[in-house]
């Protein structure tokens, strides 16, 4: 850090560490992970961010503390990105990154970004514990166990605060020109608690994933569905995991010498830890906004009605002694009878995969049905049935 108060010396020419053995400085193209954070924070918060909108607007009409817990999530988890993809210059080795890209915009990015880790990490994992305490409410055993994981989990994240506010902001009066000087004094203290504090979010991660499976495998469900339940919120095997890397990485940045490497590297890895969380958090609701939102619109029914009877179309006009008229293309496809002249009632409409009644319909053989008339009834029936087996 002496070399900073020297005027004279140029410190764009300078590593930031000093490189290992028999390798050289590349400050034009060196190995980077910078790209790589930037592609997964993007990608990610996108997907988290179009999932929270889905789960807000299901639940519009009867929004609970997950949900508001969800959506405070997504906001920090936006702003926390942005901080990390704003330093992305300097995920290079230490020996490759300039010494004069150091500075105190540089620690106050920092800074934020570890105010902003306490935020997004303790809502994203409170919306799910909470949304445990929604989905088995009436297990008090369950909401008990929910409770404490709330306050281990807020106590773990939100120490974050102080300790930031301690080691990584300028003393009273002081500027973060000074702060750049010490940076080797604070540095270490802070790692330490990082170090602590992953560890004990990793038993957090462990103790939410492995909560709500006792009480699903005892639903009275049909199979198919309590595995699919399961296999949803074990899509936070990746968070976990993402969870332990990060901490292998945050343990090994307490004796390297290639810190901005290795901060990457555990940034990436919390990136994916935040967002998998708000999107397993998010996949009951966007599953029902999915199905009765999007799959009912009038543009889905219409693509769908359109791929399906081109199908329909082609297979029909393929076959022929079906009874039914092939080729040629309606606007209805797939429906029968619906032009039918008003000489009665009784008509038969065929949907897309079964026989529909309607409710004008009467029973072939009564009453006001001529012999000729249930004879050709019978015809038709016969023939839509033939249809449908083909569909």
């Amino acid at each position: 850090m002496a070399l900073l108060l020297d005027p004279s010396i140029d410190l764009c020419s300078i590593p930031a560490g000093p490189p290992p053995n028999n390798t050289l400085p590349n400050f034009e193209d060196p190995a980077t992970l910078g790209p790589s954070i930037i592609a997964v924070g993007v990608t990610l918060g996108t997907i988290s961010t179009l999932l929270t909108v889905g789960r807000l607007y299901s639940n519009w009409k009867k929004l609970h503390s997950a949900d508001w817990f969800t959506l405070a999530a997504c906001i920090f988890n936006i702003a926390y990105t942005g901080t990390i993809c704003a330093t992305h210059r300097v995920y290079r080795h230490q020996w490759d990154v300039p010494a004069c890209w150091y500075t105190p915009k540089t620690l106050q990015l920092s800074f934020a970004q570890t105010i902003l880790f306490a935020p997004v990490f303790f809502f994203c994992k409170a919306a799910i514990l909470l949304l445990y305490k929604q989905l088995f409410a009436i297990n008090k055993r369950i909401r008990r166990i929910v409770d404490i994981g709330l306050f281990v989990t807020a106590l773990t994240y939100f120490s974050n605060i102080p300790l930031a506010a301690v080691y990584a902001a300028p003393r009273a009066g002081g500027s973060w020109e000074e702060l750049l000087l010490t940076v080797d004094e604070w540095s270490l203290p802070l790692g330490i608690a990082g170090v602590t504090q992953s560890a004990v979010g990793t038993l957090i991660d462990f103790y939410i994933f492995f909560l709500p499976l006792p009480f699903l495998l005892r639903l009275h469900l049909p199979t198919k569905r309590v595995l699919g339940l399961v296999s949803i919120f074990s899509t936070a095997l990746l968070g976990v995991g993402a969870s332990v890397v990060s901490l292998v990485f945050k343990r090994q940045l307490l004796s390297s010498t290639d810190t901005t490497w290795l901060a990457a590297l555990a940034s990436m890895c919390c990136l994916i830890e935040t967002n998998i969380a708000i999107i397993v958090g998010c996949t009951p609701a966007f599953a029902s906004f999915a199905t009765n939102t999007i799959a009912g619109s009038t543009f889905f029914k219409s693509l769908r009605s359109r791929l399906l009877g081109s199908r329909m179309t082609s297979s029909s006009s393929k076959k022929d002694g079906s009874g039914v008229k092939t080729g040629g293309t309606s606007d209805q496809v797939g429906v029968y009878g619906e032009r039918q002249t008003p000489r009665r009632n009784s008509y038969y409409k065929l949907s897309d995969t079964t026989t529909l009644i309607t409710s004008k319909d009467r029973p072939i053989g009564s009453r006001g049905n001529t012999p000729d008339e249930e004879h050709e009834m019978r015809s038709e029936l016969s023939s839509v049935r033939q249809a449908d087996q083909r569909v």
